[in-house]
């Protein structure tokens, strides 16, 4: 999953927001996904196949990169995961090994596109996405800055927000970032996952693998799920 994220390059009360990164590998001129997380306050669940974390007194442990007391590592160089680092609310790291990505609270709230890849480019027509609705018959109301999102029958319902052009090198060097943010409200279900791709031939069909998805749940509507109480308890303490 950060392989293909280098070849390409998270109203109605109290709600729960889970930006993750899916792994997948995607074939030849597959159209590229985008990095998504929150601007405000997150936690990111991590897969430990993927990451691992280090404290104080750990060779491998930097101030700089501490959030909540953990430094988060990439488990197949042994370096600071400095992609996950890109969401400026990061406030810790949860082990999760069937959810990983930006969790964070909130019914309204702005979301970062971010085209961070390790050379410049320029996406094109890129897409916010909207599916995986709980309950599967809901019809949520969803809109992006203030403009309610359109609907298709195979990708869900989506937003265009045009072409992000990538060219200012970080200072960490090897890797280029720039973003776009976008205000975020929806209500009447309490569950959906978002995340953003690059629409080459406009035939809107991702034709890749996973992407940066967010999933944002309301706790106040009841569920099955027994995580997002878990979650809700880290910005509470």
């Amino acid at each position: 999953m950060r392989n293909m994220l280098r070849a390409t390059a998270g109203s109605l009360g109290l709600v729960t927001v889970v930006l993750f990164l899916c792994v997948g590998m995607s074939p030849a001129h597959a159209d590229p996904c985008l990095m998504v997380y929150p601007e405000s306050g997150c936690y990111y669940h991590y897969d430990p196949a993927e990451y691992y974390t280090v404290g104080f007194g750990d060779p491998l442990y930097d101030p700089m990169y501490d959030r909540g007391g953990q430094v988060l590592i990439d488990i197949n160089t042994d370096e600071i995961a400095l992609d996950v680092y890109q969401a400026p609310g990061l406030l810790g790291f949860v082990m999760d090994v069937e959810n990983q990505g930006y969790f964070t609270i909130g019914t309204e709230f702005d979301l970062i596109v971010d085209g961070y890849n390790n050379e410049p480019i320029v996406y094109t027509n890129v897409l916010l996405v909207f599916d995986r609705i709980e309950p599967e018959w809901c019809e949520p109301n969803i809109w992006v800055d203030g403009n309610p999102v359109m609907y298709d029958a195979d990708l869900g319902w989506y937003y265009p927000i045009g072409a992000l052009d990538v060219s200012t090198p970080l200072p960490h060097g090897n890797s280029y970032s720039d973003t776009v943010t976008h205000s975020i409200m929806w209500e009447v279900c309490y569950g959906m996952r978002i995340y953003a791709f690059s629409d080459e031939n406009h035939n809107l069909i991702r034709d890749g693998g996973e992407c940066f998805s967010a999933f944002s749940h309301d706790t106040t509507v009841p569920t099955k799920e027994s995580t997002w109480g878990a979650v809700k308890a880290l910005f509470t303490d």
